[in-house]
């Protein structure tokens, strides 16, 4: 009986302990990634391109998607095409991806800037959905950033409230 009871005891610790390894195990193989906007000034000229740069500082390769980018300079909405196929992104920040999001020119900066348009803001939003290699884990976020262009140097300003919550 003593046997049966000390049997059935360490079947009940080693599979608590293998559930603990387990969790502990694929929690290191999430995705972790920042979906970043790099803005890049044309020399000589108030334009700029704006690129959706997603950066995984986890620890092992994830895949990634992007839909539904737009980019709206005042009252104007311009769109990108969705990724068609899941990109393989690695932990490294030593690579950077970029993804093209639109091109502001110098009639879209000087209108924002002399109030031109009823929204004087440019906004970039975008859908950014992650997935772990062995795909068990899956995220699925929207962004907003405003891209600022009254200073000297355009910046993108991460905005989640402006994110609607459904």
């Amino acid at each position: 009986m003593v046997t049966a009871l000390a049997a059935v005891g360490a079947l009940a610790l080693a599979a608590i302990t293998l559930s603990y390894l387990k969790r502990e195990y694929t929690s290191k193989y999430r995705p972790y990634v920042f979906p970043g906007v790099h803005v890049e000034p044309i020399p000589d000229s108030l334009g700029f391109s704006v690129s959706v740069t997603p950066k995984n500082i986890g620890a092992h390769p994830c895949k990634v998607k992007l839909s539904a980018v737009a980019l709206s300079i005042g009252d104007e909405r311009h769109t990108t095409p969705d990724m068609s196929q899941w990109l393989l992104l690695p932990p490294s920040a030593l690579v950077k991806v970029m993804y093209p999001a639109g091109y502001v020119n110098d009639i879209g900066v000087t209108n924002i800037r002399e109030g031109r348009y009823i929204t004087n803001r440019i906004e970039l939003r975008f859908d950014m959905r992650t997935i772990s290699t062995e795909d068990k884990y899956e995220e699925s976020i929207s962004c907003a950033y405003e891209i600022e262009v009254r200073g000297e140097h355009p910046q993108a300003v991460l905005r989640p409230e402006w994110i609607e919550n459904a």
